[in-house]
Formats: C-alpha cells, sequence, structure tokens
C-alpha cells in the first residue's frame, strides 16, 4: 500500500533530535518498539544524536575544529574522539553560507516509472562552495534508481524545475542541500547541532557537513552515504519514520538512523533490499 500523501511533520533524520524534556521519560514497555536500542540510557529519546564535539588542542582548540567539522569517532558513551581520518577547518565542511536558497535545474530525461506522483525540487544555499549541478545529479540518481522509493513505494518523481517554482508550481518534496547553520534554523525545533540532517515541513534538509564528510557507517565511501542522505530524509516525507536492524550481519533498513548506529547490520543506502 502506497504511503499517506500528507507529509509528516517535523521528523528527526538520520540523528536529529526533538527537544530534551526536563523529566526523565518513562521506560519503554516491553512491546514498545525502540528505534535505536544501542543508544545509552543518558539520552532519552531515541531520535538523539551524539552530543556536541569537545573543544580543545585535540580539535583545533575551538568547536569550530576537526572535532566539530571534520571526521571524528564517536565513542560508546557518546563522547567524541579525533580519528586518524579527523580533517581540519580548512579541509572540511563550512559552517556557514549565505542562508539563501535556490532552486537548482536538474539534467536528464524525466522519470518513466508509474504510480503517485511526487513532485519535488532540489535546492542549494548559495555560499557551500558545491558544484550545483554534481548536488542534482547526486539527488535524481538517488530518486530515480530502481533500488529506490520508486519501486518500494510504487511512486513516481517529478521534478520541478526553477522557472516552475518560481511560478507557484506546485512541490511536495523540496531536496534541500543547507549549511550546518542553516540546517539547524530549517530544522527547528528538532536538534540537528549543526552534525545531521531533518525532515521538517516539506523539507528534507541536507546537512551540507554530512554530504561533504561522510559517517563512520559507511567507512570512506562518501558518495554511498550520500545515497542514504537523501533517501532516508525523503522517506520521512512519504511518510516513513524510523526502523531498527531486523537482523545481525544484515543490509540495514534505509530508515534506520545509520549515521547514529547500525545496531548490528550493515550500511544500506537504499529502501529495496539487495
Amino acid at each position: 500500500m502506497s504511503p499517506q500523501t500528507t507529509a509528516p511533520g517535523p521528523v528527526a533524520g538520520s540523528g536529529a533530535t526533538a527537544p530534551r524534556p526536563r523529566a526523565r521519560p518513562p521506560r519503554r514497555r516491553r512491546d514498545q518498539p525502540a528505534y535505536e536500542p544501542d543508544l545509552p540510557p543518558e539520552i532519552p529519546d531515541s531520535r538523539a544524536e551524539p552530543r556536541s564535539a569537545p573543544t580543545g588542542p585535540a580539535c583545533g582548540g575551538s568547536a569550530a575544529g576537526c572535532g566539530c567539522v571534520g571526521r571524528c569517532q564517536r565513542r560508546r558513551d557518546w563522547s567524541w574522539s579525533p580519528s586518524r581520518s579527523c580533517t581540519s577547518t580548512r579541509s572540511g565542511a563550512p559552517g556557514h553560507g549565505t542562508g539563501r536558497i535556490r532552486v537548482v535545474p536538474v539534467a536528464g530525461p524525466a522519470s518513466a516509472a508509474t504510480g503517485r506522483t511526487v513532485r519535488y525540487t532540489v535546492e542549494v544555499e548559495d555560499g557551500l562552495g558545491v558544484d550545483a549541478r554534481t548536488v542534482a545529479a547526486t539527488v535524481r540518481k538517488a530518486l530515480l534508481d530502481r533500488r529506490g522509493w520508486q519501486t518500494k513505494d510504487l511512486v513516481r518523481f517529478v521534478n520541478v524545475t526553477p522557472a516552475q517554482s518560481a511560478a507557484g508550481a506546485t512541490v511536495d518534496i523540496r531536496v534541500t542541500l543547507a549549511s550546518p547553520e542553516l540546517t539547524d534554523r530549517l530544522c527547528a525545533p528538532l536538534q540537528t547541532r549543526s552534525e545531521v540532517s531533518c525532515w521538517n515541513g516539506t523539507r528534507a534538509v541536507l546537512n551540507l557537513r554530512r554530504w561533504v564528510l561522510g559517517d563512520d557507517s559507511f567507512g570512506r565511501d562518501v558518495a554511498r552515504y550520500r545515497i542514504y542522505q537523501v533517501n532516508h530524509e525523503v522517506g520521512h516525507g512519504l511518510g516513513h519514520g524510523h526502523q531498527t536492524c531486523p537482523r545481525r550481519g544484515t543490509p540495514a533498513l534505509v530508515m534506520q538512523q545509520q549515521t547514529i548506529t547500525l545496531g548490528g547490520c550493515q550500511a544500506w543506502p537504499w529502501p529495496t533490499r539487495p
């Protein structure tokens, strides 16, 4: 059955968290599924993300050092430590752009799939230093690939061009690449803390930091992580919630928060199973 056409409200994507309540929440019932069973008990919500990276000499002396912008390893207690691949801000992702979002063209023929039409734009914040054509091509590949949501949910993705968008055309999902700073604003009230992505309103907000650096779950394969990043957040827009690893050693479900933990599964960026 196809998901409901009404998009959900703000949803923590691959790591975002809702504002933390002051009181400790009640323990889960045995019949109540936990999104992330490997999260430590002091993090009260299954959507929670790792704490902010530390400051100090190990990470450049400030929160803008490698622990925040570059690639660092997460300890089991969700603190941060620099890894061998940890990079400086000069080789990492910029913390902010201009704040202006523009719709970019998507090259290529229209989808030949049949099913419920889902209209989407690809949008990029100015000042990020990325090639908008490459971003658009990556998003198109994720959405139109036979392993994607078109096959899984029997939908047909139709791109809305910049001219159509400016003229007021209907857009169901806005796939938006944004700086960490703008991501935090677009995802509010969810707490992305400049580190992770989210779904909010009609936007699949892709955090530039993750787009550039990937995540330990996918190792050095940043291109593969980007496919997961797109499919996970768009999945929320199609009405899907978070899932957990079905069985240790098997490919992860795309709606797992693979940025946080694989839960014993193997990284997998596609909605359909291999």
